[in-house]
């Protein structure tokens, strides 16, 4: 997920409200329960972030064999991102990662004496699970665009490089203000 800390807050909030709201839990502490869950989604983030710095990185350092081998940059680093998650039992898939946060928080929910649960936990983690789903689904589209920007321009940017990266957050922010998510 490349979501920026804005738009974790909102989705942060929406869990906290549409669980309180339809009175599936009864927080004592309702901003401290935003907080949490929001802090448990940056913690994924940072996670998948620093899983694909260190796959760059390991790429990077090792970009004459890539050279020589003919494979693109970014099959060689989704390769080592595997391998890395796979390590560090990080989900990779969007779908299984968003069920991954999804346990997180019910699992919060369930510890916290200040909480109080009134729907089935699992109940509770699905309604997380479909908010969260959401969103990737979005930001699956945002990237799709973004990557397809970046390609049409008509000199060559290699994916990977400071500039590929400085022009990639660009239009990403653009296409997430279009959309009204900034």
């Amino acid at each position: 997920m490349r979501l920026p800390a804005k738009l974790v807050e909102r989705i942060s909030d929406k869990i906290a409200n549409e669980l309180i709201e339809k009175h599936y839990v009864e927080a004592d502490y309702p901003d401290e329960f935003r907080k949490h869950i929001l802090e448990i989604i940056m913690n994924a983030i940072k996670e998948e972030k620093e899983l694909e710095e260190q796959a760059e990185k390991l790429v990077e350092s090792h970009l004459h064999l890539v050279d020589e081998e003919e494979v693109r940059f970014r099959a060689a680093v989704l390769k080592v991102k595997e391998k890395l998650a796979e390590e560090k039992n990080i989900h990779l898939d969007p779908e299984e990662r968003m069920n991954q946060i999804a346990h997180q928080i019910k699992r919060y929910i369930e510890t916290d004496p200040s909480i109080e649960i009134f729907e089935h936990p699992n109940k509770i983690r699905r309604v997380i699970f479909e908010i969260l789903k959401n969103i990737v689904r979005e930001e699956k589209e945002i990237d799709r665009e973004v990557r397809k920007r970046i390609k049409s321009y008509s000199k060559k940017i290699v994916e990977g490089t400071p500039e590929w990266r400085i022009l990639y957050n660009r239009i990403y922010e653009d296409a997430l203000k279009r959309r009204g998510l900034l």
